[in-house]
């Protein structure tokens, strides 16, 4: 979210690209929530989210996500549609997975996400189904992991500068600074 506050801030200026990296990058069936580091990055989230206005909603459920390529690729079947279907899907799935507590490993309810954003869903189903969207995020992830040696999220480059983990806007900020971007 707060790329998109860049984004909106600085229009032009900057050229986000936004790259896949998979937390789990095969299904892990042992994956918990409770109790677990995952309950205590979401509880971080939750404090760093809540001063932009998002309200995380813990997760309630039992069937927390195994692996978070399904969602990847989604975003990238959308991708295919345009940019602004990207950032339509890309920004849906955060929500319902944040704030609405949906599996978004979970193929019907990655088509309901991609229903609610408005994407053409024959040709979101079809690039879905033909797994070009998992093949591009697979790719990516393993450029993040094995050429830019990224190992967590978000990681945001500018230029050669590195922010890693889930940081205040203002850092942000500050490096764009150094940038001459105010």
């Amino acid at each position: 979210m707060r790329l998109r506050t860049i984004e909106e801030r600085f229009g032009d200026r900057v050229v986000i690209e936004r790259r896949s990296f998979a937390l789990r990058p095969s299904p892990d069936l042992t994956a918990k929530f409770r109790g677990t580091y995952r309950e205590q990055g979401w509880q971080r989230a939750a404090r760093l989210a809540a001063p932009d206005g998002i309200t995380f909603k813990m997760w309630q459920r039992d069937d927390f996500p195994t692996w978070s390529l399904p969602a990847l690729a989604a975003a990238k079947c959308a991708a295919f549609q345009g940019k602004e279907q990207y950032d339509r899907m890309h920004y849906g799935l955060f929500e319902a997975f944040f704030t609405q507590g949906k599996n978004i490993a979970n193929r019907d309810e990655i088509l309901d996400v991609a229903r609610a954003c408005g994407i053409d869903m024959d040709r979101f189903i079809a690039d879905y189904e033909s797994h070009e969207g998992h093949k591009l995020a697979v790719e990516e992830y393993e450029d993040a992991v094995n050429r830019l040696m990224v190992t967590a999220v978000p990681t945001v480059f500018f230029g050669d500068v590195r922010v890693v983990g889930a940081v205040p806007l203002q850092e942000y900020f500050q490096v764009l600074e150094t940038f001459g971007i105010r």
